[in-house]
């Protein structure tokens, strides 16, 4: 698998991550601060974050840890304090998580507050808005001649082995080659991939050939897909192949418009600004119509609208569909609570977790139900 290309100093937060760190409990320690990308202040970040690691140690004894129990969990976190090229590479804040045998550091363009949270569980909900709000996509960018399949976030993106898709029609299982007795040239057409011209009564195979071809790597993608993926899928490709592609890929998240031309020589930090001006838009409107859906579900009574000790429970029970959290519940100044809980549970049942600006009935979050 290739290295991360970051378009900008930050870390990807999966929903992966989402998941583990909502469902972890036992003595936590969330610590947010904003951190200098330049300047002096790029001095004062280690020590600053020295600071709040030495106050969450002061937090875990007054909560009945003992000096050996509180020196273990913070550990990974004192080690990171040493670690320079971590240092020289900041966005504007900083996400520090670490319990017994367990710790995550992320870099995020979020300016967060100096504070630390010291309970049994998490505070989730400040690192949210990266993994979902600007969340995951995949990017599928393909000719005849290369096909890559990329994983996406605001600001991060890197290559993914393909698996079973095949990685140009030369490499797609079966026979490739048309009957020796046609004529045939490959030309960079419009989408730059190759064009197969052929000549007498084989005139149609070029169509057969590059329909079995986007056939094949529709069905390697789907293979590649998570269970219960919801992950947006950009086209990267030719205008034209949209539509037949869509006809082979059974997923509804495939993003309407695609990155038009050929992707060969398109880097990775280019194929994310491309992919990234065709999802956003794509990811708010999803946002919007999953708000919409909750104000129809309230009607309907398939719904939790409020009240987050509600919805970890419905949560638990596997009964949410979506969650959707508003922005102004996601700020890190405020302490762990059943909703940090309950964004875990969620994503670890196959749900989904939806930022929204606003939700009906002016509620701070609320859930659409299974059942």
């Amino acid at each position: 698998m290739a290295d991360v290309t970051r378009t900008a100093e930050v870390d990807p937060i999966t929903t992966d991550d989402l998941a583990q760190l909502g469902t972890t409990t036992g003595r936590a320690v969330s610590i947010f601060l904003p951190t200098a990308r330049g300047g002096a202040g790029v001095r004062e970040n280690p020590i600053r974050a020295r600071a709040l690691i030495k106050d969450a140690d002061a937090g875990l004894r007054a909560n009945g840890a003992s000096a050996e129990e509180a020196t273990e969990i913070l550990r990974p976190l004192v080690a990171l304090l040493d670690d320079d090229e971590f240092w020289r590479h900041l966005a504007d804040g900083l996400a520090l998580y670490a319990s017994k045998g367990f710790s995550r550091a992320y870099r995020v363009t979020e300016n967060f507050p100096e504070i630390v949270h010291v309970s049994d569980h998490f505070a989730v909900r400040a690192i949210a808005p990266a993994a979902v709000g600007d969340g995951e996509f995949l990017v599928l960018a393909g000719s005849q001649n290369k096909v890559r399949l990329l994983e996406g976030t605001a600001a991060t993106i890197r290559e993914l082995d393909l698996g079973s898709i095949p990685s140009s029609i030369e490499d797609m299982a079966g026979d490739t080659q048309p009957p020796p007795h046609q004529q045939q040239r490959f030309g960079a057409g419009a989408g730059g991939g190759g064009v197969v011209h052929s000549h007498g009564t084989g005139a149609e195979v070029g169509d057969v050939q590059l329909e079995k071809f986007l056939r094949q790597v529709a069905q390697g993608l789907q293979e590649a897909l998570r269970p219960n993926d919801r992950r947006p899928v950009v086209l990267a490709a030719v205008t034209e192949h949209l539509p037949q592609f869509r006809g082979y890929l059974n997923y509804g998240h495939l993003v309407d418009e695609v990155v038009a031309g050929n992707p060969d020589a398109l880097s990775p930090g280019d194929l994310h600004g491309r992919a990234w001006a065709v999802v956003q838009p794509a990811m708010q409107k999803k946002a919007d119509a999953d708000a919409k859906r909750f104000g129809d579900a309230i009607g309907a009574g398939r719904s939790i609208a409020g009240g987050g000790s509600d919805i970890l429970r419905a949560a638990r029970e596997g009964r949410v569909d979506t969650l959707l959290v508003t922005r102004r519940r996601c700020a890190a100044d405020h302490g762990p609570d059943d909703l940090d809980s309950a964004i875990g549970h969620v994503l670890a049942t196959s749900g989904s977790v939806v930022v929204v600006g606003t939700l009906p009935k002016d509620v701070a979050e609320g859930a659409i139900l299974r059942f």
